[in-house]
């Protein structure tokens, strides 16, 4: 989703520009207005050639972040075996497909371990992808620094796992890159790419974060749209024949040759990829790990056969590089759903967290399909009578104002005063490349779409008996947004604490850690939109006053309370004495340097829960 827009992308006086064509006869707009080089090309930034050696698969020089030719590490945290005490995460290398599979070797402190081997998961031209399980027992009371090597030479690398008594650190982040229409004065008007990663990595050096949670966005994919490739699948006016059109062997490998390439670059160069060689990471998926709005278009478009299997090649290098799998592993390393690529992890005995993938089964109608729900649910109830919280990760929040203004007048686009919408993007057209309108598929991705509402509310009240019957304590944590802010389900009666509570439900809002924040225009129409809502005749839901003020001290503009548009991270630890969890939003200051963090409570649910 690429909206909310950019300080550059609207004009209040004079409204939404006319559709402006290319000289093919396709509208522009959306992902194809990247003013970069086209891909697919010998030489370019986005190719394989660009960045390794043809003949070899060593990384050129400007990629090369070991001597031995080596891409990563890249740590995932995998799970806690609760039975066991130990910690089990994964390293994911790329290596020139003719150097021998690569080992880990780690060492706590005490002595070194046998090193680790790997397992091959696939090959692109010369490039080779490996994954080592590694395993780390927990000490009773403490946690520890585990350093690691590849193959036991080149650089000493170092993550930290939690006693089995001690409290767990997670953080959140999302949107990790920015949208083709940002400019590179707005860039450096925000401070570049790094002041909140900054931040997040001078936090971990002193008080370390176990595990980083990626909501989704870990890099942005819509330029694969830029290729000449698509332009005579684009200009087939009939929507039925675009359908039916086959997917090409030259758009296959376009597809291949873009994904692995783009994917190389934004995981392994810059703070992202330092960040994961010391903290492990757990991935969600959203739209532009694939493309702008996948899964939110009309039937035609997204059962078309370039859709269904482009989505395919997005998947298949988003389960290679965030989830350190394949399609024939996926479900071997704990990946479930009925298609798609859910998990729920152990951080832990007292937290469990879940990661639903709310992209591979979506579609305009649905979300998540009835038997991944109840795969969730299922594995819900089998969790550890230890477990105090169990927090869901969504790539787009679920406690979030309406956009019913908005979705309606896109609905009748055809027929209603285009100007009205005055916010939407002046640079962007009314009409995207596939010819829908520009914003319908991010007022689809929206959990509080029309469209969405009963399937949201069904899994609302399956959470709540969740927490009812096992005495957990429920929370959300979505991106996607480019604000921040926080939110609740709870229950209608005000009497009732937070404490006792089983529907009371926190939304954390955290986004982005790069992508550049929407204009106060926007955040001020979603505000006034931020009112008390029933999710049925037991539970409201409503966004908090969170930013009485903004981080230089003063009102925030407009009094917009509830969400602020700056960019930001979040952090979570354990609060071992109280059962809660210690939340912050660690928003980025003005002078572009730190943040300054806005806490938010969230209580353990107690025994004894209000029915």
């Amino acid at each position: 989703m690429d909206f909310p827009v950019g300080k550059g992308q609207f004009d209040e006086t004079n409204g939404v520009r006319p559709t402006e064509y290319d000289e093919s006869g396709i509208p522009r707009g959306g992902p194809a207005n990247y003013p970069g080089m086209h891909i697919g090309q010998a030489g370019d930034a986005d190719s394989y050639e660009g960045n390794f050696d043809a003949a070899t698969g060593e990384p050129l020089a400007h990629m090369r972040q070991r001597q031995d030719g080596i891409l990563g590490p890249a740590l995932m945290f995998v799970d806690t075996d609760l039975s066991t005490a130990t910690w089990r995460g994964s390293v994911l290398v790329l290596v020139p497909r003719s150097y021998p599979p690569p080992t880990v070797v780690l060492n706590d402190g005490s002595t070194a371990s046998t090193p680790f081997t790997s397992v091959l998961l696939d090959v692109y031209k010369q490039t080779a992808f490996y994954r080592i399980d590694i395993s780390v027992r927990l000490e009773v009371s403490g946690e520890k620094r585990v350093e690691y090597r590849v193959n036991n030479t080149g650089p000493t690398y170092a993550f930290y796992v939690p006693g089995q008594t001690t409290p767990w650190r997670f953080a959140f982040w999302s949107c990790n890159g920015w949208s083709l229409s940002v400019s590179d004065k707005e860039k450096a008007a925000l401070g570049g790419d790094n002041v909140v990663w900054d931040d997040l990595l001078s936090k971990h050096e002193r008080v370390p974060f176990h595990v980083q949670v990626c909501g989704g966005d870990q890099l942005y994919s819509d330029k694969i749209w830029q290729s000449p490739v698509w332009k005579p699948w684009l200009k087939i006016k009939d929507k039925y024949v675009r359908r039916d059109s086959p997917f090409t062997h030259e758009m296959a490998a376009i597809a291949d040759d873009f994904y692995f390439t783009h994917y190389a670059k934004c995981f392994f160069l810059g703070r992202f990829g330092d960040s994961m060689t010391t903290i492990p990471i757990s991935t969600i998926i959203d739209d532009h790990d694939v493309w702008d709005g996948i899964g939110s278009y009309p039937d035609y478009l997204q059962f078309s056969q370039v859709f269904v299997q482009l989505k395919e090649y997005a998947f298949k290098y988003w389960r290679l590089y965030q989830a350190h799998t394949n399609q024939q592993l996926a479900r071997q390393h704990g990946y479930f759903g009925k298609n798609g690529y859910s998990w729920l992890k152990q951080f832990g005995p007292y937290t469990a967290a879940l990661g639903p993938d709310t992209r591979y089964e979506r579609c305009l109608n649905r979300i998540i399909e009835p038997q991944t729900y109840d795969m969730i649910f299922d594995r819900l109830s089998r969790l550890p009578s230890s477990v105090r919280h169990v927090v869901v990760f969504l790539g787009v929040p679920i406690v979030y104002p309406r956009l019913t203004y908005i979705e309606k007048a896109l609905s009748g686009i055809k027929s209603i005063g285009l100007t009205k919408l005055s916010f939407i993007a002046k640079q962007r057209a009314i009409v995207n490349i596939w010819g829908e309108p520009e914003l319908s598929d991010d007022m689809n991705d929206h959990w509080t779409s029309e469209v969405h509402l009963d399937e949201r509310k069904e899994f609302v009240l399956r959470l709540q008996e969740v927490a009812r019957r096992q005495n957990i304590r429920v929370t959300f944590v979505g991106g996607d947004v480019h604000c921040c802010g926080a939110g609740r389900f709870a229950s209608s009666n005000p009497a009732i604490p937070p404490e006792r509570d089983f529907r009371f439900m926190p939304q954390i809002v955290s986004s982005a850690i790069m992508n550049i924040p929407p204009p106060n225009l926007v955040i001020r129409a979603v505000h006034t939109s931020a009112k008390t809502y029933d999710l049925d005749k037991h539970t409201d839901e409503s966004m908090y006053k969170l930013f009485e003020k903004d981080v230089n001290g003063k009102s925030p503009p407009n009094n917009n309370t509830k969400l602020l548009a700056r960019r930001n991270f979040s952090s979570y630890v354990e609060d071992l004495e109280s059962g809660g969890l210690i939340v912050n939003i660690h928003v980025q200051n003005e002078s572009n340097h730190g943040t300054k963090p806005y806490p938010v409570n969230v209580p353990a649910l107690k025994a004894g829960n209000v029915v």
